[in-house]
């Protein structure tokens, strides 16, 4: 089958705002690469684009190794000719057609035999677990059941790349985990090279062998879902995939009588103590980046610390996330700890805050420049 390569492709539908700007990816043959990104970054353009649905206006992009669009070859195949399937985030089904005649309909048009339709259509309702529903409408079937039936309908086709735009983002979150496993299973069945498109950052954890994430019309990192949540490479990917909130804050490194401290730009009274690893960055300004989870909080308070108060409380089943206000300004800090933490918290309580673990990027470029406490997690040396 091959893979997907997408190079240098632009599109845009008014000169002055391009929705894909010179966006290069490479999607390796079986791999389910998950596209991460906020609405109106260019994704489901992208996607579109790969299925023919939409006309670049410059670019190529090559499906198993052929070039099914390339502006300076003058090629565009066809839809139909790429063998790709895709499933919408609405579900597309003819109303007056059951199940079984919805997912033919395609096979039809394509003037199969009447056996080998029966015989794709029923291993196809198979797979996405819908024996005994082929003669329903789809009016009688619930949201998450309809969604199958469209995922039935693309699979019944055997098309060599699978191609997702947001299929589960209507459904309620309990069905949209139910519909990620099976997804997951789908994908190792069929072994076909895969994009699904999402802004759901905890959807792309789950399904993703690679995570692209896309902001403003181009990638901007490509990994991973474990490094995307560990090292993102910008200030800007760190703070969109935070869920919840992440922390981001810029400051001034400054060496006191106490130790070493972040001064933060919007109150720098509310000293933060930081590992004495980064020592080399005093005088610098840089953002620190540290996930909820790897924010410790202390009643036990330095000195010339500075204090942040509890804003909020939020018991979340063995997790409880506290919400931080600076005294000086409204920006505020996320920590996660856990049930049973050492002390008990109350809206109003000045506490202090370490830092675990985290990131440091520079002010002038907003790209990575050092990593911190990840060693002692089993992360090892992080090259940036």
């Amino acid at each position: 089958m091959g893979g997907i390569q997408i190079t240098d492709l632009s599109k845009w539908y008014t000169e002055a705002i391009p929705a894909v700007m010179n966006l290069n990816l490479l999607v390796e043959e079986g791999e389910f690469l998950v596209l991460l990104g906020p609405s109106g970054c260019g994704k489901t353009t992208t996607l579109r684009c790969v299925t023919g649905i939409e006309t670049p206006n410059s670019g190529e992009i090559y499906l198993g190794g052929t070039c099914v669009y390339s502006d300076n070859q003058a090629v565009d195949v066809a839809p139909r000719d790429r063998h790709a399937g895709l499933v919408f985030q609405n579900y597309a089904l003819y109303p007056h057609m059951t199940v079984a005649k919805n997912i033919a309909f395609g096979l039809k048009t394509r003037k199969m035999p009447k056996n080998l339709i029966g015989q794709r259509v029923k291993e196809a309702i198979a797979l996405v677990g819908l024996e005994g529903y082929e003669d329903r409408s789809p009016s009688q079937l619930s949201g998450g059941q309809q969604q199958r039936v469209a995922v039935a309908r693309m699979v019944a086709a055997q098309p060599e790349f699978l191609l997702f735009d947001e299929p589960l983002s209507n459904l309620d979150p309990k069905l949209r985990v139910s519909l990620r496993v099976e997804l997951k299973r789908l994908h190792r069945k069929m072994e076909a090279t895969s994009i699904y498109v999402t802004h759901d950052q905890a959807e792309a954890m789950i399904l993703a062998d690679r995570i692209a994430v896309m902001q403003n019309g181009t990638i901007v990192q490509v990994c991973d879902g474990n490094r995307l949540y560990h090292f993102p490479e910008t200030v800007a990917i760190a703070d969109f995939t935070g869920n919840p909130k992440t922390n981001v804050i810029l400051g001034e490194v400054a060496h006191t009588e106490d130790g070493l401290v972040l001064l933060p730009e919007d109150d720098p009274y509310s000293m933060l103590f930081l590992d004495k690893e980064l020592r080399e960055y005093t005088g610098q300004r840089i953002y620190i980046h540290a996930r909820p989870e790897d924010v410790e909080m202390t009643k036990e308070l330095d000195e010339d610390e500075g204090r942040l108060n509890v804003l909020a409380v939020m018991p979340q089943g063995a997790d409880v996330l506290v919400v931080l206000e600076f005294e000086s300004c409204k920006k505020q800090l996320m920590a996660k700890s856990q049930e049973g933490f050492p002390f008990d918290l109350k809206v109003g309580q000045p506490v202090g805050v370490r830092f675990r673990r985290g990131n440091l990027y520079s002010e002038e470029t907003g790209r990575i420049i050092g990593s911190f406490g990840f060693e002692s997690y089993g992360y090892g040396e992080v090259s940036v």
